[in-house]
Protein backbone atom coordinates (compact mmCIF):
# COMPACT_ATOMS: atom_id res chain seq x y z
CA UNK A 1 0.00 0.00 0.00
CA UNK A 2 1.35 3.25 -0.99
CA UNK A 3 1.58 5.21 2.20
CA UNK A 4 0.55 8.46 -0.01
CA UNK A 5 -2.18 7.02 -1.39
CA UNK A 6 -3.30 5.14 1.62
CA UNK A 7 -3.77 8.05 4.54
CA UNK A 8 -7.66 8.40 4.41
CA UNK A 9 -7.37 4.37 4.84
CA UNK A 10 -4.97 4.83 7.71
CA UNK A 11 -6.88 7.44 9.27
CA UNK A 12 -9.94 5.38 8.75
CA UNK A 13 -8.28 1.88 10.37
CA UNK A 14 -6.91 4.54 13.46
CA UNK A 15 -11.11 4.86 14.11
CA UNK A 16 -11.48 1.65 13.42
CA UNK A 17 -8.89 0.89 16.15
CA UNK A 18 -10.27 3.37 18.86
CA UNK A 19 -13.79 1.87 17.91
CA UNK A 20 -12.44 -1.57 18.79
CA UNK A 21 -10.01 -0.81 21.61
CA UNK A 22 -12.36 0.81 23.66
CA UNK A 23 -14.72 -1.64 23.56
CA UNK A 24 -12.08 -4.55 24.34
CA UNK A 25 -10.90 -1.95 27.14
CA UNK A 26 -13.71 -1.74 28.63
CA UNK A 27 -15.24 -5.54 28.49
CA UNK A 28 -12.22 -7.66 28.38
CA UNK A 29 -12.98 -8.64 24.77
CA UNK A 30 -14.41 -7.68 21.31
CA UNK A 31 -11.37 -6.14 19.69
CA UNK A 32 -10.33 -8.66 16.68
CA UNK A 33 -14.21 -9.03 15.74
CA UNK A 34 -15.19 -5.74 15.70
CA UNK A 35 -11.65 -4.55 13.72
CA UNK A 36 -11.42 -7.55 11.36
CA UNK A 37 -14.24 -7.07 9.09
CA UNK A 38 -14.04 -3.36 8.96
CA UNK A 39 -10.52 -3.33 7.98
CA UNK A 40 -10.87 -5.90 5.66
CA UNK A 41 -13.70 -3.52 4.28
CA UNK A 42 -10.80 -1.14 4.18
CA UNK A 43 -8.21 -3.16 2.45
CA UNK A 44 -7.41 -6.35 2.77
CA UNK A 45 -4.15 -5.69 3.32
CA UNK A 46 -4.88 -4.38 6.92
CA UNK A 47 -5.90 -8.47 7.80
CA UNK A 48 -4.57 -10.41 9.75
CA UNK A 49 -0.84 -9.81 10.09
CA UNK A 50 -1.14 -6.07 10.40
CA UNK A 51 -4.11 -6.54 12.88
CA UNK A 52 -2.24 -9.12 15.01
CA UNK A 53 0.57 -6.75 15.25
CA UNK A 54 -1.27 -3.88 17.18
CA UNK A 55 -3.06 -6.35 19.29
CA UNK A 56 -0.68 -7.56 21.61
CA UNK A 57 0.23 -3.59 22.29
CA UNK A 58 -3.34 -3.40 23.93
CA UNK A 59 -3.01 -7.06 25.62
CA UNK A 60 0.09 -6.51 27.46
CA UNK A 61 -1.46 -2.72 28.77
CA UNK A 62 -4.62 -4.77 29.93
CA UNK A 63 -2.67 -7.39 32.10
CA UNK A 64 -0.79 -4.64 33.32
CA UNK A 65 -4.08 -3.61 34.66
CA UNK A 66 -4.96 -6.99 36.27
CA UNK A 67 -1.68 -9.27 36.02
CA UNK A 68 -2.57 -10.43 39.54
CA UNK A 69 -5.83 -12.33 38.62
CA UNK A 70 -4.56 -14.60 35.97
CA UNK A 71 -5.17 -18.00 36.68
CA UNK A 72 -2.27 -19.95 36.00
CA UNK A 73 -3.96 -23.73 35.58
CA UNK A 74 -6.11 -22.32 32.48
CA UNK A 75 -3.43 -20.78 31.16
CA UNK A 76 -1.02 -23.78 31.23
CA UNK A 77 -3.95 -25.81 29.35
CA UNK A 78 -4.04 -23.01 26.62
CA UNK A 79 -0.93 -22.14 25.66
CA UNK A 80 0.61 -25.07 24.56
CA UNK A 81 -2.79 -26.06 22.49
CA UNK A 82 -3.43 -22.69 20.84
CA UNK A 83 0.85 -23.83 19.08
CA UNK A 84 -1.41 -26.91 17.72
CA UNK A 85 -4.42 -24.38 16.13
CA UNK A 86 -1.89 -21.90 15.08
CA UNK A 87 0.10 -24.28 12.98
CA UNK A 88 -3.40 -25.82 10.88
CA UNK A 89 -4.54 -21.82 10.62
CA UNK A 90 -1.51 -21.38 8.92
CA UNK A 91 -1.70 -24.38 6.70
CA UNK A 92 -5.36 -23.19 5.71
CA UNK A 93 -3.73 -19.95 5.09
CA UNK A 94 -0.65 -21.50 2.74
CA UNK A 95 -3.39 -24.10 0.74
CA UNK A 96 -6.52 -21.97 0.27
CA UNK A 97 -6.24 -20.26 -3.48
CA UNK A 98 -6.05 -16.20 -2.86
CA UNK A 99 -9.05 -15.25 -4.97
CA UNK A 100 -10.89 -17.46 -2.28
CA UNK A 101 -9.83 -15.53 1.24
CA UNK A 102 -11.82 -12.97 1.10
CA UNK A 103 -14.84 -15.12 1.02
CA UNK A 104 -13.60 -17.81 3.75
CA UNK A 105 -12.99 -14.70 5.91
CA UNK A 106 -15.57 -13.61 6.04
CA UNK A 107 -17.34 -16.79 6.66
CA UNK A 108 -14.97 -17.40 9.29
CA UNK A 109 -16.07 -14.30 10.66
CA UNK A 110 -19.57 -15.28 11.05
CA UNK A 111 -18.85 -18.54 12.06
CA UNK A 112 -17.24 -17.00 14.93
CA UNK A 113 -20.54 -14.84 15.60
CA UNK A 114 -22.87 -17.37 15.83
CA UNK A 115 -20.35 -19.67 18.30
CA UNK A 116 -20.64 -16.37 20.49
CA UNK A 117 -24.48 -16.11 20.22
CA UNK A 118 -25.45 -19.94 20.42
CA UNK A 119 -23.00 -21.63 21.99
CA UNK A 120 -23.99 -22.09 25.62
CA UNK A 121 -21.16 -21.60 28.54
CA UNK A 122 -18.93 -24.61 28.86
CA UNK A 123 -17.16 -25.81 32.27
CA UNK A 124 -13.75 -24.59 32.59
CA UNK A 125 -12.51 -28.49 32.40
CA UNK A 126 -9.23 -29.53 31.15
CA UNK A 127 -10.96 -31.22 27.58
CA UNK A 128 -12.90 -27.60 27.15
CA UNK A 129 -9.79 -25.62 27.61
CA UNK A 130 -7.80 -27.98 25.08
CA UNK A 131 -10.61 -27.87 22.51
CA UNK A 132 -11.01 -24.05 23.24
CA UNK A 133 -7.10 -23.54 22.74
CA UNK A 134 -6.48 -25.57 19.07
CA UNK A 135 -10.09 -23.28 18.41
CA UNK A 136 -7.93 -19.98 19.87
CA UNK A 137 -4.72 -20.93 17.42
CA UNK A 138 -7.20 -22.04 14.47
CA UNK A 139 -9.23 -18.98 14.18
CA UNK A 140 -6.51 -16.25 15.33
CA UNK A 141 -3.93 -17.45 12.53
CA UNK A 142 -6.77 -17.58 9.74
CA UNK A 143 -8.50 -14.41 10.39
CA UNK A 144 -7.41 -12.59 13.34
CA UNK A 145 -9.86 -13.27 15.33
CA UNK A 146 -9.08 -15.66 18.39
CA UNK A 147 -11.86 -14.59 20.70
CA UNK A 148 -14.98 -16.61 20.03
CA UNK A 149 -13.92 -19.58 21.50
CA UNK A 150 -12.58 -18.00 24.71
CA UNK A 151 -16.03 -15.66 25.06
CA UNK A 152 -17.86 -19.06 25.13
CA UNK A 153 -15.39 -20.58 27.94
CA UNK A 154 -15.54 -17.80 30.21
CA UNK A 155 -18.72 -15.41 29.16
CA UNK A 156 -20.10 -16.22 33.00
CA UNK A 157 -16.71 -15.80 34.94
CA UNK A 158 -15.80 -12.66 36.56
CA UNK A 159 -15.17 -9.76 34.44
CA UNK A 160 -11.69 -9.07 37.07
CA UNK A 161 -10.62 -12.76 36.23
CA UNK A 162 -11.37 -12.73 32.75
CA UNK A 163 -10.17 -9.41 31.21
CA UNK A 164 -6.29 -10.28 32.45
CA UNK A 165 -6.39 -13.65 31.62
CA UNK A 166 -7.78 -13.35 28.00
CA UNK A 167 -5.27 -10.56 27.82
CA UNK A 168 -2.76 -12.81 28.51
CA UNK A 169 -3.84 -15.37 26.39
CA UNK A 170 -4.63 -13.18 23.48
CA UNK A 171 -0.99 -12.08 23.41
CA UNK A 172 -0.01 -14.98 23.38
CA UNK A 173 -2.36 -15.99 20.13
CA UNK A 174 -1.44 -12.85 18.24
CA UNK A 175 2.63 -13.26 18.37
CA UNK A 176 2.50 -17.10 17.73
CA UNK A 177 -0.11 -16.18 14.39
CA UNK A 178 2.20 -13.62 13.13
CA UNK A 179 5.20 -15.90 13.76
CA UNK A 180 3.08 -18.36 11.57
CA UNK A 181 1.87 -15.84 9.22
CA UNK A 182 5.87 -15.39 8.23
CA UNK A 183 6.54 -18.48 7.72
CA UNK A 184 3.53 -18.91 5.31
CA UNK A 185 4.74 -15.89 3.43
CA UNK A 186 1.83 -14.10 4.63
CA UNK A 187 3.46 -11.24 6.86
CA UNK A 188 6.06 -8.96 5.97
CA UNK A 189 7.94 -5.63 7.44
CA UNK A 190 5.72 -3.53 4.62
CA UNK A 191 2.31 -5.25 6.64
CA UNK A 192 4.33 -4.55 9.95
CA UNK A 193 4.50 -0.93 9.60
CA UNK A 194 0.95 -0.70 8.51
CA UNK A 195 0.20 -2.30 12.06
CA UNK A 196 2.14 0.40 13.79
CA UNK A 197 0.59 3.35 11.93
CA UNK A 198 -2.46 1.95 13.66
CA UNK A 199 -1.29 2.20 17.54
CA UNK A 200 -2.27 5.68 17.92
CA UNK A 201 -6.03 4.96 17.68
CA UNK A 202 -4.97 1.88 19.80
CA UNK A 203 -4.13 3.79 22.39
CA UNK A 204 -6.88 6.39 21.79
CA UNK A 205 -9.42 3.80 22.42
CA UNK A 206 -7.57 2.05 25.44
CA UNK A 207 -7.64 5.65 26.96
CA UNK A 208 -10.66 6.35 26.72
CA UNK A 209 -12.17 2.71 27.33
CA UNK A 210 -10.49 3.25 30.58
CA UNK A 211 -12.43 6.78 31.80
CA UNK A 212 -15.66 4.72 30.45
CA UNK A 213 -14.98 1.10 31.97
CA UNK A 214 -17.81 2.10 34.71
CA UNK A 215 -20.67 2.51 31.77
CA UNK A 216 -19.84 -0.30 29.18
CA UNK A 217 -21.57 -3.44 30.41
CA UNK A 218 -20.41 -6.91 29.06
CA UNK A 219 -23.73 -6.87 27.32
CA UNK A 220 -23.40 -3.33 25.33
CA UNK A 221 -19.67 -4.61 24.40
CA UNK A 222 -21.59 -8.09 23.44
CA UNK A 223 -24.04 -6.30 21.20
CA UNK A 224 -21.78 -4.05 19.76
CA UNK A 225 -19.16 -6.50 18.87
CA UNK A 226 -21.75 -8.76 17.53
CA UNK A 227 -23.43 -6.61 15.88
CA UNK A 228 -20.66 -4.90 14.15
CA UNK A 229 -18.86 -8.04 13.20
CA UNK A 230 -22.36 -9.37 11.40
CA UNK A 231 -22.51 -6.43 9.25
CA UNK A 232 -19.21 -6.14 8.37
CA UNK A 233 -18.81 -9.96 7.14
CA UNK A 234 -22.22 -9.60 5.10
CA UNK A 235 -21.10 -6.59 3.39
CA UNK A 236 -17.61 -8.42 2.86
CA UNK A 237 -19.29 -11.21 1.44
CA UNK A 238 -21.40 -8.98 -0.80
Amino acid sequence: MDLAQSIPSLLVANGVAVLASLVQTSTGMGFAMIAAPLLALISFEFVPGPMLLTNPFLSLLMLGDGRANVVQREVAFLLPTILIGTVIGAAIVMLVPTETLGILFALLILVAVAITVFSKALALTSRNLVICGVSVGIMGTATGIPGAPLVVLYQNERIEKTRPTMALVFTFSYISSLIALSFADAFSVSLAVLGLLMLPGLILGYAIGKRVRGYMTRAMGRFLMLSIASAGAVMLLL
